[in-house]
């Protein structure tokens, strides 16, 4: 079996409380991963998980200028997924998504991904 290895640069950038549970956080990054046709993984590690989607410009651009970004939108699509979650609570995640999107920019990554790191909440 052929396996391969890489070094890997990682940035650390401007971070949000989570406001939401994990399991919530992570339903909402693929459910806009979905949204936008693109890709969405997730790998965890030992304290923490991680959430990779493919399109990382797409993906902020979404978040800072489309008005379907917010939270009444993510609450019907992620309770159609059996997500229950407080409106009010995604109302902040979202509102400070928004707000840090230009600041993420500088962590989409050499192949266009952005990966968000998820600690403990």
């Amino acid at each position: 079996m052929s396996q391969s290895f890489r070094p890997v640069k990682e940035v650390w950038n401007a971070q949000s409380s989570c406001f939401v549970e994990p399991e919530e956080l992570i339903a909402l990054l693929h459910d806009l991963a979905a949204r936008l046709g693109t890709a969405s993984a997730e790998h965890e590690y030992e304290d923490k998980k991680a959430v990779w989607l493919e399109g990382g410009t797409k993906v902020l651009d979404y978040m800072e200028a489309d008005e379907r970004f917010n939270a009444a939108s993510f609450k019907d699509s992620l309770e159609e997924q059996g997500v229950v979650i407080n409106k009010n609570d995604l109302t902040t995640l979202t509102d400070n998504m928004r707000s840090l999107a230009k600041q993420w920019r500088s962590s989409i990554g050499e192949h266009g991904e952005l990966v968000f790191y998820i600690d403990a909440c």
